[in-house]
């Protein structure tokens, strides 16, 4: 029994009659009578009584009547549902974001992306970008999106994973209010800086710093989890800390000054397990993400 033997059943049962049925569905009788013939030889029963008058269901007609009716609209439902999937309309992607990004860039791409594809399903888990690489890695996660340049991965991310540059976000350097008129060249004589915890999946700040800062007698290190978290440390006095805008907001107690030379802006970047299928739905949040940097880009002072 195939899905064009139920959909011609259905047909002549609607019409009451073969020919009447096959006018309907722009054929001629001959495949029509053939086709319910071979289904009733299959299912080893009579499904339709045959009378001077035309035809109507037998008991087991009626029962695969409505059986078949179910049948065709889940077909009909599984044929749409994966249309959609094809389009990269529906479906779920598991998402892992770095808190940062998520306030520089993910909201605005979520908001993008849930328009193009109302019924597609998110989940976004908010953790460290080591735990995103092991998670993509490990298949728990398809994408994930990091505040580091492909210049910063370990290796075994560069071998792991595919990437795409998304977004580089400008840095500026947090300080403490009362402070701001103070000039310290290379960013030299600032004392404690209040940096990200190392994370060893990526170089990042505190590996810059020290590089940078290592003959500075003033110099030390408070590590906190996010740069977020140290903006409380730096409106306390206790040091300054490379921050974004979008982050530090306004606060009367912080000001933000531009930072030395040898702290670049963060990179924000995509990525993905090396090898694994590139969905429709992951191809659509590619170019999600794309279009909402490339409209950063445009405003940018």
């Amino acid at each position: 029994m195939d899905f064009r033997q139920l959909e011609y059943f259905r047909a002549v049962v609607g019409a009451g009659s073969v020919s009447q049925a096959a006018k309907n569905l722009g054929m001629t009788q001959p495949p029509v009578s053939h086709a319910i013939a071979k289904l009733e030889r299959e299912l080893g029963v009579r499904l339709l009584e045959r009378t001077a008058k035309g035809v109507h269901p037998t008991q087991a007609g009626l029962h695969l009547l409505a059986t078949g009716e179910r049948l065709i609209a889940d077909r009909n439902r599984v044929v749409e549902t994966l249309r959609l999937m094809g389009e990269g309309a529906v479906g779920d992607l598991h998402l892992g974001v770095e808190p940062m990004v998520i306030n520089e860039l993910i909201a605005d791409v979520l908001a993008e992306f849930l328009e193009q594809a109302p019924g597609a399903r998110v989940s976004l888990a908010d953790v460290t970008p080591d735990v995103i690489v092991q998670r993509i890695l490990a298949g728990e996660l398809d994408m994930g999106c990091i505040p580091f340049g492909p210049h910063q991965f370990a290796g075994f991310v560069a071998d792991g994973c595919d990437w795409r540059p998304i977004l580089d976000i400008p840095i500026k350097l947090a300080v403490p209010r009362y402070r701001a008129a103070e000039s310290h060249p290379g960013g030299r004589g600032w004392g404690r800086w209040i940096l990200p915890a190392r994370i060893p999946a990526f170089s990042d700040m505190p590996d810059a710093a020290e590089k940078a800062l290592s003959g500075d007698p003033s110099f030390g290190v408070l590590e906190v989890s996010t740069p977020q978290t140290a903006l409380a440390f730096v409106a306390a006095g206790l040091g300054v800390a490379p921050v974004t805008e979008r982050i530090a907001g306004r606060s009367d107690s912080v000001a933000l000054l531009d930072p030395p030379s040898w702290l670049p802006p963060m990179q924000a970047t995509l990525l993905w397990k090396r090898g694994s299928e590139v969905t429709p739905l992951m191809r659509r949040w590619i170019e999600a993400t794309r279009t909402i940097a490339e409209h950063r880009r445009t405003i940018a002072p």
